[in-house]
């Protein structure tokens, strides 16, 4: 990967930073990039973006709202308070394990969709992102437990530990809850007609073995989709008939259609995937993805792409563009081609 910022970029905002020069040290397209260090709202002529506590939202400005992205594992922030107490000698090690725990390329995949509402090329669409790292908060958890994780899934929390433990509760309270909250908002203005969009990467093997992973062993699969949809209290039940996220054949439609896509734009050799294997879904937070949530929220398609996959951010492009992990067929801001060649909305 390429590094995320240029060394002018570095000469003048890397010396109020010292740990933020440690992140853009990495060759990547994710780390060392603020999004929480600016006003809290601003617009344009095809777009607003509000901050909400350490996520922000940024949306179309035409149309209501019919299709969502949620990136909850794509932020490489931490808080001032921490950075302040941390030893200099212990940023880099820090910025390592920040690094080692993002969904590696939803942060560019979360730029790359932000750019296309900001210039107007994505009407109706909305984009969600949590931007602290996931050491900290969890963003895709329902549960107090999941939302402030004890350990990371790489490495060990002992830099960060003993700040979690003092505020993490009300670092939930203030960065996370009204994320959430925001994002329930939007969610609630879409009906069954509107698709959200979850972005996420996962590591080439198990770093953590966590209850819903059930490929501890082996090397993951290039990708993974998500059907099935647990309860509130964490148990998928088969023998209940559950429409699932989205409708399967639709799913597995994707599963063609990725496949296709990294076999033929990235050369894999076998650009196969899986639905609801290895990973289970866990609770999240978000309305429509828990069995018996009304049948009138929109649907949900989850997917993980590997870590190693999109190397590139001319990968990360294409990825975003050619969307081969949408529904349906469904182009930008929720249209699909109809028929007669025209382009018709479409409704899942």
């Amino acid at each position: 990967m390429r590094q995320s910022v240029m060394t002018a970029e570095l000469d003048s905002t890397g010396g109020a930073s010292p740990f933020l020069r440690h992140q853009r040290e990495h060759l990547c397209v994710d780390c060392g990039h603020v999004h929480l260090g600016g006003p809290a709202s601003t617009a344009g002529p095809h777009h607003r973006k509000q901050r909400f506590g350490a996520g922000t939202i940024v949306r179309s400005a035409r149309g209501p709202i019919t299709e969502l992205h949620i990136v909850p594992h794509g932020g490489t922030e931490l808080p001032d308070d921490l950075i302040a107490e941390t030893d200099p000698e212990n940023f880099q090690p820090l910025a390592e394990l920040v690094h080692q725990n993002v969904d590696l390329g939803t942060g560019a995949i979360y730029r790359r969709l932000v750019d296309d509402v900001r210039s107007g090329a994505a009407e109706g669409v909305a984009v969600a992102g949590f931007h602290l790292s996931r050491l900290l908060i969890d963003a895709n958890r329902a549960s107090l437990e999941g939302q402030l994780p004890n350990d990371p899934y790489v490495g060990s929390a002992e830099l960060y530990q003993t700040y979690l433990r003092r505020r993490g509760r009300d670092l939930r309270h203030e960065a996370l809850l009204p994320w959430l909250a925001a994002v329930d908002e939007v969610l609630e203005s879409m009906d069954s007609r509107g698709i959200v969009y979850h972005h996420h990467t996962y590591d080439v093997l198990s770093m953590s073995p966590r209850p819903w992973d059930r490929g501890v062993a082996a090397k993951r699969p290039a990708f993974q989709l998500i059907w099935k949809r647990p309860s509130l209290d964490g148990v998928i039940d088969d023998r209940v008939p559950d429409p699932g996220l989205a409708p399967l054949a639709d799913v597995e439609d994707v599963r063609r259609r990725i496949r296709a896509f990294l076999e033929r734009e990235i050369g894999l050799s076998n650009g196969n995937g899986d639905i609801d294997y290895p990973l289970l879904l866990p609770v999240m937070p978000f309305k429509g993805s828990r069995r018996g949530d009304p049948p009138s929220l929109p649907q949900h398609l989850v997917y993980d792409l590997r870590k190693d996959i999109l190397a590139t951010d001319e990968q990360i492009r294409a990825w975003v563009l050619d969307g081969p992990w949408r529904l349906g067929g469904a182009r930008r801001g929720g249209a699909r081609a109809g028929g007669d060649g025209a382009v018709s909305a479409y409704f899942g």
